[in-house]
């Protein structure tokens, strides 16, 4: 129990430190993540809210009240247009805890549903920001040099990230740590 009560306190900790490495390294690699016609997006929190909805355990985190307050302040720090963010991370984030009972903890389970909420995630996006006619790009431009490298580089990172990931949630979990593979 004690264990659980520390991954409480560290999921928001490791969330706000995932959203601020969003924007350092999209920053910091600018030239080679965006690279004309290219668009490459660090998306390292929703990765974050992928891997702990899978390895929580009993620690019983409410991923939808975090991921709306992240959302706002996605909106707030990067965007700047309020309720995209605050909307679609929600979403993305009910649909992966709906379809969670559903699969087997296993990392390539894991790696096709972060792909599958990076996905969804980017699709929704390009989606509002077509509506209210903030991106002027087609829907094959936006696949072929945003949305394709977007995911390759977020599974690349997916790969690098998951054993220390894994190893800190089977640190911090409850009674069950040693189930998921």
């Amino acid at each position: 129990m004690l264990q659980s009560a520390k991954l409480k306190y560290l999921f928001p900790i490791i969330l706000f430190t995932a959203f601020f490495l969003d924007g350092s390294l999209n920053q910091i690699f600018s030239s080679t993540l965006f690279q004309y016609p290219y668009s490459m997006i660090c998306n390292l929190t929703l990765m974050w809210f992928v891997m702990a909805i899978f390895f929580e355990g009993e620690s019983q985190i409410n991923f939808t009240l975090w991921s709306f307050i992240i959302g706002i302040v996605f909106d707030w720090y990067y965007t700047g247009v309020f309720g995209v963010d605050t909307f679609i991370i929600p979403i993305v984030v009910m649909l992966v805890r709906g379809i969670r009972p559903f699969v087997k903890t296993s990392f390539l389970v894991i790696l096709g549903m972060d792909m599958f909420a990076m996905a969804i995630y980017n699709i929704l996006f390009f989606i509002v920001f077509q509506a209210i006619h903030l991106a002027n790009v087609s829907a094959g431009f936006f696949i072929g040099y945003a949305f394709l490298p977007t995911i390759i580089l977020n599974l690349s990172i997916f790969v690098i990230l998951y054993y220390p990931i894994k190893t800190l949630f089977r640190r911090t979990r409850g009674t069950n740590s040693r189930r998921f593979t």
